[in-house]
């Protein structure tokens, strides 16, 4: 029997090791960070959550939303990484007029080292107009307002480099992975999503952390979403792409069953409570977690 206990349990207390997708559209509309073990709000008074909203989405139906209101702020966890090569992509979209930031953090623990902040537009905090700016190095690369664009993030953390890309436009290219003013680094701890300027209004959709080196052709080939959740009887899986095969575990990691060559698998008959459902799509495997 396929063991995935160790995963059951990292998607509910995160693990070192732990790699993820979220693209939003397994989640209710409201606050995001009670839907994911792996967002956290920032822990400070007067801080307020970020919301899925149907309003805009890279992958059909929903997304994530930073208002223009100055206390959006949530944080992604990312293990705090001491080692290795760790992929973070997301697709975001800022309206024209508007301004959009995230941040890369050293540690998990929130404030603790920025080590690199970037600004969408011209924010009352830093970047010019037109132009995402890495702040550190002044270095810019072009996007189009109201219209989806790919960042991809990758972090050498055994020769300290970080290399960004916007729609495949190099930002930053193997340069230095260090905090704000060249303060050394010392881990790849999170993703920081901040409304912070007035004009802030952007979203964030199909959200991905896995180790080493991820290709955009590699995630579109394995992208897919899970409908309805939670469930009532059949579950089904949205993909460009065959499914290969498609199992049903419980949060004790138990394979209760599994398909082969469908996209849709009976739960009508299990009782309610939390199921993690893995989809193989070609040689990529990702598991999400499913209500009943």
């Amino acid at each position: 029997m396929k063991k995935i206990y160790a995963l059951a349990i990292a998607l509910i207390a995160f693990g070192a090791n732990a790699q993820y997708d979220i693209n939003f559209d397994d989640m209710s509309i409201g606050p995001v960070s009670p839907q994911s073990p792996f967002i956290e709000i920032w822990p400070a008074a007067g801080v307020t959550d970020c919301n899925v909203v149907i309003d805009e989405s890279q992958s059909e139906p929903l997304s994530m939303y930073v208002g223009n209101n100055l206390t959006d702020d949530v944080i992604f966890l990312l293990g705090n990484q001491a080692s290795g090569t760790w992929t973070v992509r997301f697709d975001m979209l800022v309206y024209s007029g508007a301004t959009g930031f995230w941040n890369i953090q050293d540690n998990e623990i929130a404030g603790t080292q920025w080590n690199g902040q970037f600004f969408v537009g011209a924010t009352a905090s830093g970047g010019s107009a037109g132009v995402i700016t890495h702040d550190d190095s002044g270095n810019t690369a072009p996007y189009t307002p109201d219209q989806w664009f790919e960042v991809k993030h990758e972090i050498d953390l055994d020769a300290m480099t970080h290399s960004v890309w916007i729609d495949g436009v190099a930002l930053l290219d193997g340069e230095p992975y260090q905090g704000t003013g060249g303060v050394p680094a010392n881990s790849l701890g999170s993703v920081n999503y901040y409304s912070i300027d007035a004009d802030n209004s952007y979203f964030i959709d199909n959200f991905r952390f896995v180790e080493g080196v991820l290709s955009t052709n590699e995630f579109e080939n394995a992208a897919f979403t899970v409908y309805p959740n939670p469930v009532v009887d059949q579950l089904n899986i949205k993909s460009n792409e065959a499914v290969n095969n498609v199992s049903v575990y419980d949060v004790t990691g138990k394979l209760l069953q599994s398909v082969q060559n469908s996209k849709s698998i009976d739960m009508s008959s299990y009782n309610s409570g939390v199921y993690f459902v893995e989809v193989t799509i070609g040689a990529s495997t990702q598991t999400v977690k499913v209500l009943k």
